[in-house]
Order: C-alpha cells, then structure tokens, then sequence
C-alpha cells in the first residue's frame, strides 16, 4: 500500500467512476481543485501487478479529508473524514478495506484526531470499524399549493437572488457562522469552497438548471429547477436565525410553476409547525448522513458538553482495536472528566453504539431496547439517555 503520486490520479480517477457507478469521471478542473482539498499523504491505494508481466493495475483507494466538526456545546474537533473508498469489483473479499483503514487508523490517531468520520453508501460495512450512525436528516417534498403559513409574511424579508459576486462572498461567510453554532455541522475548508460554487454541469442532468442563490444577511438557499415536472430541488440552506430560516422558506414556497420543493433538512426543522397544514410537508425518506467513529474515548468524551451532571461507569466492546476498556464519565455543570477504572460497569455497549450517542443524534434507550446497550438499571438509563441529549438534533449540511 502506498500513497497517491501525480501520475496516479487518471487511473484513480477512473476506478472511482466505475466503482460509484457514474456515467463519466470527473472533469479536468473539478480534479484540479478537488487535489488541492487532499494531500497525497492522505491517500492510501493498493496496486495489482495484474496477469500480463509488468502490469500494475490500482484495485483500491481510499483517502480522508482534515475536517472541523462541531460538537455539542459548540467545540470543534478536527476529525478525519473517510471518503473515495473503493474496491474494484475484480478484487472483493481480499482483505483491501481492511489493510486501507488499519493504514489510516493509524495515521489519524499519530494526527491527534479524536474522531473519523464518513458518508456511508452502504450501511453494513463500517460498523466492525467503530462506526455508527450519528446525524440524520428529513428528506421532505413540500407542496407550495398547501404551504400557508400561519403568521403574515413581514414587510421585507431582506431575501433577495444574489450576483456570483455576492454568492462568493456571502456564502462561504454565512456557512461558516451557521457551522460554528450547529451541533453535528461539517466546516466547509477555504479549499471546498471553489468545486462548490462553480456548479459544474456533471452534477445535474440536462433537464436541470443551474443553482439559484437566495441570499439573506443570516442565511442563503442554493436551489435548481428540475424543468421535467417543475420541480425545485434544494441544494443547500442555511439559516443561522429563526427568521432567515422562515424568510428562506416563504420564498421558496412561493417559486412561480413550481409543483413541489424538495429539500433535505434537520429532523427538528420547524418547518411543518410554521404552516397550517403540516401535511405540505411530506417526509419522504430519513437517511443517515453522518457516521461517527470515536478514535479516543477519554479524549473524545471530553470535548463534547453534557446535558445532565451525574457519573457513570461504561463499558466499552472493541473487536477491532484497542478502545475496549470501562471509563467513568463524570459531568460538572456539562463538562466531563473521563478516565479508565476498574469499576462495576452501568452501561455496556459496542464502542460503535458509543459513537452513535456520541452527537446526541441517536437515543440510548432505543438501543438499549434493541438489547445493544446492557444497563444495570432504570435509574443509570435515564441519566445516560439525559447526558447525551441534546437540544437540536446533530445536522451535517455537508455530504464528502
């Protein structure tokens, strides 16, 4: 296993189409700034001198991303975000991913990073790694037709269609404000931010328009029109107050033609409770878009706020490293101190059900329904579900 060098991307770049199953490979300048996001240090492939005498043929990638996350109570933990990992189809079962992720195991914890994260396409294959899910998201179909708010709109709503000159200054501004007050949020590196607003054509199809830029000075919306059945597909909104958030949204319920908008958004969005009928907003699906792997324990657990003082003992499993071990969490006025003992454990979970808790985006008594979590009492799986709660639900806003 080595790390990628110039000449390699071409071929990389290939694998990645066939093993993502896109109709084309990337284009030349998305590859020229997406290398500028990635140091070669932080690629791993694997070469396969292949059944024609001096071949060598790359059969498997991965890469990670230096990311700024945001925790609850507002840290920001720089974490390793797992991306681009393939396999070619003619070298499954062979042990690639595992030789690939021990590789960057080892890597991210010598970068002091607390925690990995990923986007999963497929959700049966990180677990064994640490991984859980951990932020959700609604995908919702709002019908403009039935989308009647219940207070009248103010006199200005300050939302007005922003010039690529403002785009590319305001947007990147007002991410950044938003990131930083969002438990769960991705920051968006200065180097993400020229793929992003350039729109390429290969991120949509013929019979969608560019991106449309709603801008407010708390808040902006990126959507296409979907020109086959007049459909508004949000891209990105961002909202750092209440009112930019209900501004954002009484326009794009007002888009002229248009027969539905359709979104991604927090699982405690207030969006249906704005309107009189909350059935506008139609839940279509309710995918995870955030798998978190706790690296560290004691390092990881103190970086987070609590929502609940109190101690606990828990009991970490870890088939695949060295995380496994008992750790008492005690929490002062939120914040925690942790370290490893000796003592009768209270919660006994896997160190993935762990990371899954870790955002507060999933709830302890449903795996501990579930039987994933072994508790000692009724008492200790209060506490538990109330240290790690929070008060809004963990929100990506950032797919890598």
């Amino acid at each position: 296993m080595t790390h990628a060098s110039d000449a390699d991307w071409p071929e990389i770049i290939d694998l990645d189409a066939r093993a993502f199953a896109l109709p084309s490979p990337l284009p030349r300048d998305e590859i020229t700034e997406f290398r500028a996001k990635v140091p070669d240090e932080a690629t791993y492939l694997i070469r396969d001198t292949g059944t024609v005498e001096g071949s060598s043929t790359i059969v498997a990638f991965s890469l990670y991303y230096d990311l700024p996350l945001t925790l609850p109570g507002g840290a920001v933990a720089s974490t390793a975000g797992l991306s681009w990992v393939s396999v070619s189809a003619t070298h499954r079962r062979r042990g690639l991913l595992r030789r690939m992720i021990d590789g960057q195991f080892a890597d991210w914890r010598a970068n002091g990073h607390p925690l990995a994260l990923l986007t999963a396409t497929e959700g049966t294959i990180y677990e064994r790694f640490g991984f859980g899910p951990a932020a959700f998201a609604h995908r919702v179909s709002v019908t403009p037709s039935a989308a009647t708010f219940r207070t009248p709109a103010p006199d200005d709503s300050r939302v007005r269609y922003g010039t690529p000159e403002e785009v590319e200054t305001h947007v990147p501004a007002v991410h950044a404000r938003w990131a930083a007050a969002r438990g769960g949020a991705i920051g968006r590196p200065d180097a993400w931010w020229p793929s992003l607003l350039a729109d390429r054509s290969f991120r949509r199809n013929s019979q969608t328009s560019g991106l449309h830029y709603l801008l407010h000075p708390d808040g902006y919306a990126a959507y296409r029109i979907d020109a086959r059945d007049r459909t508004a597909l949000v891209d990105d909104l961002v909202a750092v107050t209440s009112q930019a958030h209900d501004d954002l949204w009484r326009v794009l319920t007002s888009l002229d033609l248009i027969s539905s908008v359709n979104a991604s958004i927090p699982v405690d969005d207030s969006l249906p409770h704005l309107l009189t009928d909350a059935r506008a907003v139609e839940l279509q699906a309710r995918p995870d878009t955030l798998w978190v792997s706790i690296l560290d324990v004691v390092d990881a657990l103190s970086l987070r706020t609590y929502s609940e003082d109190g101690t606990l003992v828990i009991e970490v499993a870890d088939a695949y490293s060295d995380r496994a071990g008992r750790y008492r969490l005690s929490v002062v006025d939120g914040s925690a101190d942790i370290s490893r003992t000796d003592d009768k454990p209270n919660a006994s979970m896997d160190i993935s059900v762990l990371s899954s808790l870790y955002l507060g985006g999933s709830a302890a008594r449903g795996f501990a329904e579930a039987g994933r979590i072994d508790i000692d009492s009724a008492d200790s799986l209060t506490l538990l579900a109330r240290m790690f709660d929070v008060e809004h639900a963990p929100f990506a806003g950032t797919f890598f």
